[in-house]
């Protein structure tokens, strides 16, 4: 397999990911990592054993375009960018809109649930769920 390295400005990576897309490219995956200047981010394209990779570096209060218009599974990777290094994607980088962020955080006020589900694997034959009601306090307090 041969590689290429390309370094790219960010204000170019769009129109050249539009571009491996037309030319039958596929995207193989997103990198980033963090450099004195900010993120270096590798998005990398496969066709016929040839892998070229854009080199881009965004400053540290930069952004970079979501190249998801082209390959839409390039979600996955700009989210988990956004989330682990902070850096800004065009679209804001949410895998859901929340009306309160991280909802599962705090434990404090956390409920059990009045039921528990238990799931049974059973090979061959798929899931059996059935709801086993939560354990009732006892009474009399001892």
């Amino acid at each position: 397999m041969k590689q290429i390295f390309i370094q790219t400005a960010a204000a170019d990576l769009l129109g050249k990911a539009a571009q491996y897309k037309k030319d039958g490219y596929r995207m193989v995956q997103i990198l980033c990592t963090r450099v004195p200047e900010g993120y270096e981010l590798t998005y990398s394209f496969d066709k016929d054993y040839v892998m070229e990779n854009l080199r881009v570096v965004v400053p540290l209060e930069g952004s970079v375009m979501s190249v998801t218009s082209q390959y839409w599974y390039a979600f996955v990777w700009e989210n988990e960018i956004h989330d682990l290094f902070g850096l800004k994607v065009d679209y804001g980088g949410k895998f859901f809109h929340l009306a309160k962020p991280m909802p599962w955080h705090e434990l404090a006020n956390a409920k059990q649930p009045a039921a528990a589900v238990k799931v049974n694997l059973r090979p061959g034959l798929g899931v059996d769920a059935a709801v086993k009601p939560a354990a009732k306090p006892a009474e009399g307090g001892n």
